[in-house]
């Protein structure tokens, strides 16, 4: 799926997607031949993760440490 999907299956925004993959939260995803990012079920899960620990008012550093 393409991050439009995992942000309607998620409700996290695409830039906020983005931002967590670029701060280390996410792994960087795959890649379609034209550069479009790819995701997994396993994307979906730690997003949601990651979104609820946000929620809870954890902060990106320990997020980061949790999901390592």
């Amino acid at each position: 799926m393409e991050i439009r999907e995992l942000a309607n299956i998620t409700g996290v925004p695409p830039k906020t997607i983005r931002y967590y993959e670029q701060v280390g939260v996410l792994p960087p995803p795959a890649r379609q031949s034209n550069g479009y990012r790819i995701y997994s079920t396993k994307d979906i899960n730690r997003l949601n993760l990651v979104a609820g620990a946000r929620q809870l008012n954890l902060s990106l550093d320990d997020i980061r440490e949790i999901v390592a």
